[in-house]
């Protein structure tokens, strides 16, 4: 018995790990088992990597599918008197920086988010013409009604108007879609990273033509080549001329086009054979979307970069009005301020899902009007901007800072904000601690037709309903 009780007490053969046969077949087993588990955890480490560099492809060329994000739609500013009233100066018809008419009706939906957040503001809105004297003539209208902010939503050389006249009345003015200089807080990007976001856009094009539609030359940008069409009334034979410059129709035009041709772009000079590997686009949206649909009927090739008025809605309207294609490839200059920002699952998208939000409710109210009364809001929801939004809730956060509706003390208060999606803004962190208070530089923003399913679906064509494009920054860059 002792001794049978000895062998049970020492190690046995298999604990000490000899090569008994049983021992042996249970090691290889092991070992096959943990091989097998390690090529699993390889195999699947491998298609996560794949995923991922396919879904970064992917994102270059489209934004990815809308995925619903809840995010408070209320904002609260607390400390704003009763009665506080924010100016908003549009330009309506065809007067320079009409452009952006519809894009400003956003500021609607930072005032409908406020009022659901319990601070009531007034938007007064004045139309200033596009001219230099109607936007001295629109702040001045403000002014007398007592506004304690002004959101300039238009551009060009005739705001510098509304900008002195602000100054001038001590009213703080933010703009989104102009530079400001020294009279006003610009949001849109500076000038000099729209010059260096064009530079990477244009990439290794050696001789670059710039068709000048009225916009100008983009400052700090070089051009092999200047095709001025400020006047030039047929965009069809213009887009005839450019195909011939980047190669795409050389030598195919007949000799009643080219008289066509040497008729409406009569500051072009005759040219059969190619010179340009690049084009830029610069002028007004409606006259940029219009020649884009007439370059594509001319089957041009060459890369197109459009200058940053291409993010306003009237692009898209005068593209599909020219019977020109939205699923098209389109480039310009700018940040992120659009839908596709809701895309991402960070503070900035869910910033950006709360004002789509707000967009939502403001256009299921059947009474809601567009900023001058004359349409519904449901028929400017798919394109009512972050831009205008942002700036309406900067001018009011001021005046809770500052706690009164006086102008001066609410301009003083905006240059001591920095501000972002935490604070109720949709788009990019904004500083007024200095006159251009975005921040962000501007990158080649790539479009899109396709619809993210984020904005209201109530708006049809009997509305009047613009189309809209989505842009989104082209990583591709």
């Amino acid at each position: 018995m002792s001794h049978v009780q000895d062998q049970s007490t020492e190690p046995t053969v298999d604990e000490q790990g000899t090569d008994h046969p049983d021992a042996a077949d249970a090691a290889r087993t092991r070992k096959r088992r943990r091989t097998a588990v390690i090529v699993a955890i390889a195999v699947l480490v491998v298609a996560a990597v794949v995923t991922a560099v396919v879904a970064v492809r992917v994102s270059a060329s489209t934004p990815a599918e809308a995925v619903s994000a809840t995010a408070p739609v209320p904002i609260s500013v607390a400390h704003v008197p009763d009665g506080t009233k924010i100016g908003v100066v549009v330009t309506l018809g065809d007067g320079e920086g009409a452009q952006w008419d519809d894009a400003a009706q956003g500021a609607l939906v930072a005032q409908r988010r406020l009022e659901l957040g319990g601070t009531d503001v007034q938007l007064v809105t004045e139309n200033d013409g596009g001219s230099t004297d109607g936007a001295r003539k629109a702040v001045e209208a403000l002014a007398s009604d007592g506004v304690s902010g002004i959101v300039v939503a238009t551009s060009g050389e005739h705001v510098r108007g509304a900008f002195a006249a602000a100054a001038d009345a001590g009213i703080p003015v933010v703009a989104p879609y102009a530079t400001g200089g020294d009279d006003a807080w610009s949001t849109a990007p500076s000038t000099e990273s729209v010059a260096s976001a064009m530079q990477d856009a244009l990439g290794d094009a050696a001789s670059p033509l710039l068709v000048d539609l009225g916009g100008g030359a983009p400052s700090g940008v070089r051009f092999a080549h200047v095709l001025d069409a400020t006047r030039a009334p047929d965009l069809s034979a213009l887009a005839t001329t450019i195909a011939q410059r980047t190669g795409a129709a050389a030598g195919s035009t007949d000799a009643t086009a080219r008289d066509e041709q040497d008729d409406s772009a009569q500051d072009a000079p005759e040219q059969t054979a190619a010179d340009s590997d690049a084009v830029v686009v610069s002028g007004p949206a409606g006259r940029q979307g219009a020649l884009v649909a007439a370059l594509q009927e001319a089957n041009v090739t060459a890369p197109v970069v459009l200058t940053p008025e291409a993010t306003s809605p009237a692009f898209a309207a005068a593209l599909a009005q020219a019977g020109g294609s939205l699923s098209g490839t389109f480039r310009t200059i700018g940040v992120e301020t659009d839908d596709a920002r809701a895309l991402s699952s960070n503070a900035e998208g869910r910033a950006m899902s709360a004002f789509l939000g707000g967009v939502r409710v403001l256009a299921d109210d059947a009474d809601a009007k567009n900023l001058t009364g004359d349409r519904s809001f449901a028929s400017v929801a798919s394109v009512a901007d972050a831009r205008s939004h942002d700036a309406v809730v900067a001018l009011v956060t001021a005046v809770g800072s500052a706690r009164s509706a006086d102008a001066a003390e609410v301009s003083d208060a905006l240059a001591r904000l920095d501000l972002g999606a935490g604070d109720g803004l949709a788009g990019p962190a904004l500083d007024f601690g200095a006159r251009q208070a975005l921040g962000d530089p501007a990158g080649v923003l790539a479009a899109s037709a396709q619809d993210l399913g984020l904005r209201p679906a109530t708006a049809n064509e009997d509305d009047g309903a613009t189309p809209a494009l989505v842009w989104f920054s082209d990583s591709t860059d």
